[in-house]
Parts: C-alpha cells; structure tokens; sequence
C-alpha cells in the first residue's frame, strides 16, 4: 500500500512538472527579463549587447532562451560583431526556482570581424571571465583583416581556472568543409600560454603545435599530412607530407625550414601569411626535380582564394610536356581566379634560355615568351620532338604571346629567327582526338634540306594525324636544290583530306599557280578540282630537264594542266604552248600502279623550225616545208623504279615526211623499239653526214617507206630496213629498195670505236633513165646490177672517201656509156686516113654497150679497175683500165679500142677532176703502122 502511494506521488509530482514546463513560459513576461539577459550576454562576450527583437524561451529538450535582432557594440579590443539571434541554454533547475542561470552562449549568423593588427593581444590569453564556459558559433563568418572565413560552426568551452581553453567545430576553407580543434592552456608564471591547434579537410590533418608569446604572437612546430594538397592550397593534387618551424605575429605567420614531400618528389623551402596591409600567401620552393605541367594546372584550376597567393618555384631540372629544362625559375601570384606569372626562366639542351611572363585565368592565359637557341635542332632532338623538316642551320631566336584557352592555344605577334632567316605570324593549336593546327606565318627567306617531294609526302603524313589549315608565304624558299621566289601558300588538312586553295609563286622562272584537292588514302583516294598553270621564260625549265638551249632562253611558255578522279584513274587535260608550238593531251594516271595513258597531239607551223630548235641544229631543209603534226597513243609505266614509254599508235607529219607507227622508250640508257611506216621519208645529203653527234640510245626499230627521198640521190620505192643500235655500234640490216624498176639491198655497220664504217651492197637491174653521175664520161642509160663491200674510218662522209678499203663490181646491160663514141672510132682506124674523125669519135659521142663488167678494189680512198670487159655492138670489144682517186675526185683511165692483128694499140686516156678530165689520145704508132700498111 505504502509503494502503491509513492508511485502515485511521484506520478502526480512528474504530471506537475510537465504541465509547469508546458504552462509556465506561457505565464511569464520575459521582457522584463531582457535587460538580464543582455547583461548576462554582455558579460560572456566582453562588449554592450542589446537586445531588440522578442525574447523566447523554450523548455525541451531542453530550456533555452532565444532572442532576435541582436544589437552588440564596440570594445577596447577593435573587434566588431554582429549577429542574427542569440541563443541561452539555462539551467532547468534554477529556472524552476526562478534564477537564470547560463550554461551555454551561441550566437547564430554572427559575423565577427577581428582587426589586425591587433593594438594588443589579449585575446591570445585567456581573460579571468573565460572559467566554467559553454559557447557557441552557428552558421557565423569570421573577418581576419582582409580574410574571410566561411561557415563556422564551433563550440567554445572553458573550465576553471587552470584548466584550458578549447574550441572545435567546423568551417569553409576554399569551398571545403574543415574539422578543426583549437586548445589554449592557461598562461603560466612567464606569461607564456600553450597552444594545440588540429584542423582535418578533406582527408589532409594538419598540427600546429606551441605556445603563445607573452608579447604578442605565436612560435611553434607545423606538421601536415594528406592524400592531396590541391585540397589546402594552390598545388599538384598528391599525397603530401610536410613539416616546418612556424611563428605568428601581428604582422607575419611564417613557415621556414619547409621539407614537403609531394608524390615522389622531396621539396624545401618556405611559406609566409602576410596580414598587413592586405592578408596574402608566399610560397617558395626548390626542388632537385619538378613537373611543371601539374603545378600549372593547379594554379589555372585554383579558383577564387580567400586570400591572394604567391608562388616562387626553383628546380635544379624540370619537366614540361615533352620539354626538359635546367636551372628553372619561377614565380607565380594567384589573386581572385587571376594567374599572374612572372620570371619565369629555364635552360634546355642546345644552349637554349627560355624566358616567360603573363597571366589570366582558368579560362584563358596570356604569356610573352622569349627563347633564344644556339642549336635549335639539337634542342628538338632532346625534347623528343625531331621534325620531319629540320630546322634551318643556325642560331634560333625569337618572341611571341601565347594564349592558352582551355586544351588550346594561340601564337600571336610571332617574330623569330631562324639561322638567317625571319620568320613573323602565329598559329592555333587545338588538342582533341584528332588535333587542329592553324598556322599562319611569314619568312624572307628559308633554306630547308628537303627535295620537294619530302616536304609534300610530310604533309601527306601529317594529314593523317592532325587537321591543318596553313597559310605560308615565303620571299625566297630553298627545297634541296629547288628554289621557289614569292611563294604564298593557302591549303589545310582536315580528315585526312589535303585542300590545297591556292600555291602561287615564281619557280624555275615561271609564275605558278596551283590549286586543288587530295581526298582519301590508298586505293580510296581521288583528287578533285585540280589546277596548274605556269607561265613564263622556257629556259630555266628546259635547263631542268637537262636540255640546254640558249636560243629558246627567252621563248615563251605557257602550261596548264586540269584534272580530277580517283588515283587509280585520274583524268588529266594538259596544254603546253612553248613558242610557236602547241601541245594538248588528255591523260589518265593510275598512280597506286605508277601508270599513265595519254592521247597527245602536238603541232607547229613550221617543221624545220621545230627540229632546229628542238635538236639545236641548223634548219633541217631537205625535209621540206610544210608544218608539224604528232598525234599519238601514249602509256607510261614504272618498272624496277625507271619509267618505261609506249606509243601504243602515233601518226607523225613533218615537212614531206608522212608516217606513223608503234614504238616503246625504257631503260636507264634509253632504248627505242617498235615499227614505223611512212609514206615519204626524206634524207639528207649523204655527204654532209656527221657521227660525231651520235645519241647514246639502244635501238631496235622495224622501218618500211612507200618512198625514200635522200638528197641528191635517186627516189627509192618500197624500202625496209631493221635499225639496230647499242652502245658499240649503229646498224642498218636488211635493208631493201625499188629503185629504177630494180632492186637494192644493203647493210650498213657504224662502230662508235674509232669511228669505223663497213658496208655491204648490191643492185639489180637498176634502170637508169639519166646519167649516173653527171661527169663528161659517165654511164648514161641501161641496166645496172653490181655489188660492194666497203670499209671505212672516220666520222663523216669526207674521212670515209679518204680511208675507204674493199672491193666491188658493176655490170651494165643495153646500155649507153656517153664520152666517146667507139664504133665510129673503130670505123675511123680502117680508112686510109681517119683525120680528124677518129678524134672527134673519142671526145664526145655515145657508145652503145651490150654487156659490160667491171671489177674493182678501193684502198686508202682510191678506186683501182682490176677487170673490165665492154662489148659493144656488132662484137665491138672494149678495154678500161686505170684509177679513181675518191677524195680528190680525180680520175686516171684508159680505154683500149680494137685495131686490126698486129696492129699497135690505140687508146683514149682520161686523166684529171672527173668534171673537167683532159682526154688525150695514144694515135702515134698507130698511124705509124697505118702508114707502112695501108688498108
């Protein structure tokens, strides 16, 4: 029953207290409690406090007073607060009595600003009012001089009076969360006071651990550790460790003696918190090894910073990309989300200095660089960066303003100089999966030890792997041995196609203008809307081609070629006008298959002025007049890497000659061969030949002629020959003819040794319808058959004549030998007295010869008659003998008529120039004879 009652009791005292606790705020005025309140608060925060909103209190959880619109004042210690509310957590128990009795102070929204340099410092030690405290910080900011401290949260609690002071809770540091722990011992005798402070943000801890100086300021020993820097301050995101003496001051807060530890990298150095005038952060490090490309992106992505930091770099080598440096100094400065770099120096391989300055920000970076390279190529070798085109020789120096936006970056007000040449422009480089390079630059003049094929297979390289849009001018550009004058070039790359605008400029003294565009690769790729024209001064080009021709120096010559498709069937047009001549074909190239098939025509009005100039000879005039005219089926293909010729058909008109045919050009020594078959072939005079100039060409040539014209020689008809020719010797065989209702053949044998001539030659029944050769004493009609082997030495017909050797023979049928007439010779030796009859028979006249041979042999030029045997008619018998001395054109012959037996010779001897002989005749013993025996 007893504990039936107590239970009830403390029911009924626990009913009594929840309906106090609920019903007795309600009952009570609390203004009139505010003037309490604000002595209470003005006595915990050292300053007046008033308070001018309305004054709550709150029982549970637990009893609290809460109160708006807090006014607090200034103190002798400069430091300002103001806050939204005021928070009083009261003593449940002594409030039930009615006294207030404070527990804990929290200020929300407070913004506190502390002066500094303080005027004095005691806030740095403990007041005698600090005992048996409990006081809060909620959502607050805090104002060191320019600093700024964001979302504290932290809790203030002090104990008797030698017991310590301690603060923990939470704040914002650069955006990140901070845990930190703050515990001030009470000063001792000498005035000197402990101090322990820990703060934890983002994995990293950091200890300052000593004690504060009775005269103002701080001396300890900072330790720091974490998974990354980045997290406290403007640097490289790794693991990091660092220890360091620090001091505070009113002035100062510095860290000295630095060893960091940073990734694998061991730095020393120092850092430094400026608080007057304006709070800033100096760093300065030196390091044995550094990558810059880290420490450059974490100040760019470093954002706004409570307060401004300077950064001071020193490494004995360093790293940047693929570029590697010696003895580098830097100094950066990081206000707000501005970068400011500034003495930036390195020294590289070559003899290469490096010096940079600028700023901006994490969108854009502006630097002026300036470099300067006594062996730049040397330099680019060790940066891992050796060119498909080196460098020119020489030293490299120059300057420039980059601009770094995001992964890109822009040159501009580039000037440099590279050997001895200057180069002005700038370019834009823009990193990707497949990179974008904007070049624009200007040079007067570079030399480069590439041909120009090199420079355009590098091109075609780098199309593969970045898009390009280049923009190039040159006053004098060298490739190798090429030299181009005013050269502008407009093209880019982009996905692997090559657009090439416009490339104007002066080469090989012709005004060249190109334009066009290479899409795809391999078997894929096709060139579209291509353009060359070239105009200007044949000579050089010619020169090029190894044709030297003073006198077409100055002709002009305009080309152009046009052209598009697919590299295996590219169709080309090309127009060449080069003087008075003009050339046009249509071309189709297979270049994966090094193939080309052309439809070429080619004219000029006059054809011995073509072949003069071509040949750089004297006009060719036994062609004939008449114009120029080739139209030809060419096929050009590259085999064991030399271009081999087909002239698959071509019809061929020049002067008199008519012809067409089918020929193949290859070989390193160019070899010629095919058929040909003209109409007409007309040849010059025999005797102004000349084999000095003998081309150095293999031939194999089937020729046939409808007619053969030689100069001062017969017309022959239906002629066939093989032309053979190689290194050694030049050679006619087979040759054959119609001439004069007869036949000829021949083979003739030029030896390039010495030169040396050997001909073999025979003729059947060969009409004569004129005199043989035109001297008084000469072969005037009948039938000719004979044969001939000569050899001769020397390289022009004279030489021949004077060093001819072999044999020969000439038979002549029903013919006329004109020079004498011998039957009226032989009729005038039976009269009793012949007069002047026999004379004149053998001065002029005609005889006529039935059947005749002669036999002959040639030595040294002269023609010696070995055998002859005339017969006239009516068995008329005549002898010749005697010389013809071919160089000197001279003759020595004796013709022996028939006389009666036993009578004494008589004959007619010719001797002296052929064209002008002395005829005299051996009359004296036979007329002796006649006159001791009458007829």
């Amino acid at each position: 029953m007893r504990r039936l009652l107590l239970l009830t009791l403390a029911a009924g005292l626990l009913l009594l207290a929840g309906a106090s606790a609920w019903l007795l705020p309600r009952w009570l005025d609390w203004d009139r409690h505010r003037g309490a309140l604000a002595e209470i608060a003005s006595e915990r925060l050292g300053r007046p406090v008033a308070l001018e909103g309305q004054v709550a209190l709150v029982l549970l959880p637990q009893p609290r007073l809460e109160a708006s619109r807090i006014v607090i004042g200034q103190a002798a210690d400069e430091i300002q607060m103001s806050a939204r509310a005021l928070r009083l957590r009261l003593d449940l128990w002594a409030l039930l009595l009615g006294r207030l009795e404070v527990r804990e102070l929290a200020l929300v929204g407070a913004d506190i600003r502390l002066p500094w340099p303080p005027t004095s410092l005691p806030g740095l030690t403990p007041p005698p009012w600090l005992t048996a405290l409990d006081a809060r910080l909620e959502e607050s900011r805090i104002q060191i001089g320019g600093a700024v401290v964001e979302g504290v949260n932290a809790r203030l609690m002090a104990g008797e009076i030698g017991e310590a002071l301690t603060a923990e809770g939470s704040l914002a540091w650069r955006g990140r969360p901070m845990r930190f722990q703050a515990v001030l011992g009470r000063a001792g005798d000498a005035g000197v006071a402990p101090l322990d402070v820990t703060a934890s943000a983002a994995g990293a801890n950091l200890r300052a651990r000593g004690v504060l100086l009775t005269e103002g300021g701080f001396a300890g020993r900072l330790e720091a550790a974490g998974p990354d820097l980045s997290a406290l301050i403007p640097a490289p995101a790794a693991a990091f460790r660092a220890t360091a003496n620090l001091a505070a001051g009113a002035e100062l807060i510095v860290a000295n003696q630095l060893e960091l530890t940073l990734g694998a990298d061991a730095v020393r150095g120092g850092a430094l918190l400026r608080l007057v005038p304006e709070p800033r952060f100096e760093l300065t490090l030196t390091a044995p090894s550094l990558d810059l490309e880290p420490w450059l992106a974490a100040l760019r992505g470093a954002g706004a910073q409570a307060v401004p930091v300077s950064l001071d770099l020193s490494a004995e080598a360093a790293q940047f990309g693929p570029l590697r440096m010696t003895d580098l100094r830097a100094t950066a400065n990081l206000q707000n989300e501005h970068l400011t770099l500034g003495r930036v120096s390195a020294a590289m391989a070559g003899e290469t200095t490096l010096e940079l300055s600028g700023g901006g920000g994490a969108a854009r970076l502006e630097l002026g660089l300036r470099w300067r390279s006594a062996r730049p190529a040397e330099w680019l070798a060790a940066a891992g960066l050796a060119p498909r085109l080196a460098p020119p020789e020489g030293p490299a120096l120059g300057s420039l303003r980059l601009s770094w936006e995001g992964g890109a970056f822009a040159v501009t007000e580039l000037a440099a100089q590279l050997g001895q040449s200057r180069v002005s422009g700038g370019f834009v480089w823009r990193p990707g999966a497949r990179p974008n390079l904007a070049l624009g630059l200007e040079f007067d003049e570079l030399a480069l030890p590439q041909s120009q094929a090199e420079l355009a297979a590098a091109l075609r390289e780098a199309a593969g792997e970045a898009d390009l849009q280049l923009r190039l001018s040159f006053a004098r550009l060298r490739l190798r041995d090429d030299v181009w004058e005013r050269l502008a070039f407009d093209g880019a790359t982009e996905g692997g196609r090559i657009l090439l605008r416009r490339l104007a400029g002066r080469h090989l003294g012709l005004d060249v203008v190109l334009a066009g565009t290479l899409s795809g690769t391999g078997s894929a790729a096709r060139l579209s809307e291509m353009t060359l024209e070239a105009e200007g001064p044949a000579g050089p080009l010619l020169g090029r081609l190894g044709v030297v021709r003073p006198d077409l120096a100055t002709a002009p010559l305009r080309l152009r070629l046009s052209g598009a498709g697919p590299l295996d069937a590219l169709a080309l047009r090309l127009e060449i006008d080069l003087a008075e001549a003009r050339l046009e074909a249509q071309l189709t190239v297979d270049v994966p298959q090094d193939r080309v098939q052309a439809r070429l025509t080619a004219r000029h009005p006059g054809a011995a002025r073509l072949l003069s100039q071509a040949l750089a000879i004297p006009p060719p005039d036994w062609i004939g007049e008449g114009s120029f005219s080739l139209i030809a089926n060419l096929g050009w293909r590259l085999a064991d890497g030399r271009g081999a010729w087909n002239a698959e058909s071509f019809e061929l008109v020049a002067g008199e000659l008519r012809g067409r045919g089918q020929v193949t050009l290859a070989g390193e020594r160019p070899a010629i061969a095919g058929r040909l078959a003209l109409e007409r072939l007309p040849l010059p005079d025999w005797r102004g030949l000349d084999l000095t100039a003998w081309p150095g060409l293999d031939l194999d040539l089937a020729v046939t002629a409808d007619r053969v014209a030689p100069r001062g020689l017969p017309l022959l008809e239906a002629a066939s020959a093989r032309l053979r020719a190689d290194a050694a010797t030049l050679r006619l065989e087979d040759g054959r003819a119609s001439l004069a209702g007869g036949n000829l053949a021949a083979a003739l044998r030029l030896e390039r040794a010495g030169p040396r001539l050997a001909l073999e030659g025979s003729m059947t029944d060969i009409v004569l319808a004129a005199p043989l050769t035109g001297r008084p004493l000469d072969i005037a009609a009948g039938r000719l058959s004979g044969e001939l082997r000569l050899e001769a030495g020397g390289a022009t017909p004279a030489a021949w004549l004077r060093s001819a050797a072999g044999e020969g023979s000439l038979t002549l049928r029903d013919g006329v030998v004109q020079g004498f007439d011998a039957p009226a010779a032989a009729a005038a030796l039976g009269w009793a007295d012949p007069g002047t009859a026999l004379g004149a028979a053998l001065e002029s006249g005609a005889t006529p010869i039935e059947r005749g041979r002669v036999a002959f042999t040639l030595a040294e030029g002269r023609l010696t008659i070995t055998e002859a045997a005339l017969g006239a008619e009516a068995g008329l018998a005549l002898g010749l003998s005697g010389t013809v001395d071919l160089p000197e054109d001279r003759v020595a012959l004796r013709l022996a008529l028939p006389v009666p037996e036993g009578a004494p010779p008589v004959a007619l001897e010719v001797t002296g120039p052929s064209l002008n002989p002395r005829r005299a005749a051996d009359l004296a013993p036979w007329r002796a004879w006649r006159a001791a025996n009458p007829p």
